[in-house]
């Protein structure tokens, strides 16, 4: 599926069309802002929306709590296997988180001035189950890593 070279976002209010085109996530909840690289089978790399305007920033906190890595590491994942069913001709299906291994972010919070780089990499999947290898980095250091397994809706319903 060549010709889904990146596209940089003009601004916060912009949708990536690849990103629409991949995933079932819509606005508020689409967290992230734009798609990197997806042309290796079961990976994806993506940024995080860490927005001033995004569902999870806190004022108080002055950014993205980092509970939020989940959700982008999970959305990443999607956009990886979305990628692989758009290769088979398949619309992209609702997923559901079953487990999530290890989270360890090492930040206090997802600073809305930074780009954080999130990448999910298949270590198992069948029609139905996968598990990810995900990560977060910032400026090339990794700032968050877990394993995260996921289910999704039968093709047939």
């Amino acid at each position: 599926m060549t010709g889904l070279a990146m596209n940089d976002v003009a601004d916060a209010t912009s949708r990536d069309p690849v990103l629409e085109a991949l995933l079932v996530h819509r606005h508020p909840m689409m967290m992230l802002s734009r798609a990197l690289a997806v042309d290796v089978p079961g990976e994806a790399s993506a940024v995080a929306d860490v927005s001033r305007e995004s569902i999870f920033y806190d004022p108080l906190l002055g950014g993205v709590p980092p509970e939020a890595a989940i959700e982008f590491m999970a959305q990443t994942m999607a956009l990886a296997v979305g990628v692989d069913s758009a290769r088979r001709g398949e619309k992209p299906r609702p997923g559901y988180l079953l487990g999530t291994r290890r989270l360890s972010p090492s930040i206090a919070f997802f600073d809305p001035d930074r780009e954080y780089v999130v990448t999910a990499k298949c270590i198992y999947s069948d029609d139905e189950f996968a598990s990810f290898d995900c990560a977060i980095a910032l400026d090339g250091e990794e700032v968050a890593r877990a394993t995260l397994t996921a289910c999704r809706e039968n093709a047939d319903k």
